[in-house]
């Protein structure tokens, strides 16, 4: 019931405040998108970054995000906390346990991390489609100076 619960609510930011700017709140307007769409116009770049951000939007407290990549190097955030939903594609996920140690698992379209600040993770596609990640983030948090990598 818990992961249908957040899978639901996942779903229903995403439909209603994908890609609302700032100024739309403010305007009370509500604005959509299209997934597939914004995926298809953000390809990743041969050679070049192997994850981006590909749209953000914030609402209230909370940023959704939406990263397209190929695999994201081992870190953690000191001041922010995640909820992942894995939109498109399959690979492995490794995440720190209670104990510390970093796990390895598998990833599908569907799967939903709750990633609090402090802990290890990391995501790496398999095969030749891109993950595409929906991140419900703290807003506001610099990832530049945030971001703490292990590899």
């Amino acid at each position: 019931m818990k992961t249908t619960h957040t899978l639901l609510t996942v779903a229903a930011f995403a439909t209603v405040q994908l890609f609302a700017s700032p100024l739309a709140a403010q305007d009370k307007r509500i604005e959509t998108a299209n997934l597939d769409s914004v995926v298809t116009a953000n390809p990743l770049q041969a050679g070049g970054p192997t994850a981006k951000v590909i749209s953000s939007t914030r609402a209230g407290n909370s940023e959704l995000q939406i990263i397209r990549m190929s695999k994201i190097r081992l870190h953690h955030h000191a001041q922010e906390d995640h909820v992942v939903y894995v939109a498109r594609g399959s690979g492995s996920a490794r995440l720190e346990n209670d104990a510390g140690k970093i796990e390895a698992r598998p990833v599908k379209p569907g799967d939903i991390f709750n990633l609090p600040r402090g802990k290890k993770h990391a995501f790496e596609r398999s095969g030749e489609e891109d993950l595409v990640l929906l991140v419900v983030a703290t807003a506001g948090w610099k990832p530049l100076e945030d971001t703490v990598f292990h590899e």
